[in-house]
């Protein structure tokens, strides 16, 4: 099985090493400008570099985790730019890709966000809206060439099966990362278990499977050790057949600072194929950058990864 990086927290890093100031945590802004793209690149590039020097396969996300339509209008984007936006993303990663290490394994990831940050239940939608929700920008992001989407920092089932639904729509290969609390569980009050069995259910298994981003380690690992965790059954398979990935954060839920080390994060973050064997693709959330992709690709592919 290859194990592909991926890379880790682009809007914190964004912020914090490349002093962007990103309104609504939306990164996609700074494609607009010379500069922001530049900050762009420069948030990009150590991660081919990493590949390169590595030989470490690598997903790299585009930077339109807020680039759906709620989000841009908010931002003072009309609709119609949806694809542009979009469009736009896929150019700079794939053009940053040929500048840096055109000869390494790369995969675009069309990152797709979710409509509401905060769990409301009165907001929720169904899988239906959703689908037609996140119709527009996925199939942006499927026009411009991204490799896959993934839905991200999803936060209940509904979501992902919508997700799920317009990527096949659209005929992009789709992936649905769920997010989960310091108890484990998604905001919708779920276990990742049976999330991942509901829209496996609804779709066919159209998935190619699930990850888990946006939470600490100690944090998944409470997830999957759970009770109705990683022992549920997920239409026939096991739920650690369908688990094949996690992207993380440095620090658990309310506790302030740089959070983990990166070798302790990196350490926290590959143990967890213990309980996902079948896991291929390890990477960053919030609170993450180069360095701790960097450890964990040392600890996988050996000390030329430094």
């Amino acid at each position: 099985m290859t194990v592909f990086l991926a890379d880790g927290g682009i809007e914190t890093a964004l912020s914090d090493r490349l002093g962007q100031q990103l309104p609504e945590f939306a990164a996609f802004v700074l494609l607009d400008t010379g500069p922001g793209r530049e900050a762009l690149r420069g948030y990009y590039r150590p991660y081919l570099e990493l590949a390169g020097r590595s030989g470490a396969p690598m997903v790299l996300d585009t930077p339109t985790w807020r680039a759906n339509p709620d989000w841009i209008a908010l931002l003072g984007y009309e609709a119609a730019e949806i694809d542009r936006i979009n469009a736009a993303a896929v150019a700079l990663v794939r053009g940053i890709i040929a500048e840096t290490a055109p000869r390494a394994e790369v995969l675009v990831n069309g990152c797709v966000g979710p409509r509401h940050d905060d769990y409301v239940a009165e907001q929720r939608m169904t899988a239906e809206e959703a689908q037609s929700y996140h119709a527009p920008q996925i199939a942006a992001l499927a026009a411009a060439g991204a490799d896959r989407v993934t839905g991200v920092t999803i936060p209940d089932a509904a979501e992902g099966i919508g997700i799920v639904r317009a990527a096949e729509q659209a005929g992009v290969p789709v992936l649905v990362s769920f997010t989960v609390g310091a108890d484990g569980r998604l905001p919708s009050g779920s276990t990742v278990a049976s999330a991942v069995s509901e829209v496996d259910a609804a779709t066919g298994a159209a998935p190619l499977g699930y990850l888990v981003n946006c939470a600490h380690p100690d944090e998944v690992r409470r997830a999957l050790d759970s009770e109705a965790g990683i022992e549920a059954s997920v239409p026939g398979r096991a739920l650690a057949e369908r688990l094949l990935g996690f992207r993380l954060n440095a620090a658990r839920h309310g506790d302030e600072g740089p959070g983990d080390a990166p070798e302790d994060f990196a350490r926290g973050l590959l143990s967890l194929a213990d309980l996902a064997p079948s896991a291929q693709v390890f990477g960053g959330c919030c609170g993450t950058d180069t360095p701790h992709i960097a450890a964990a690709a040392s600890m996988v592919f050996g000390s030329q990864s430094a």
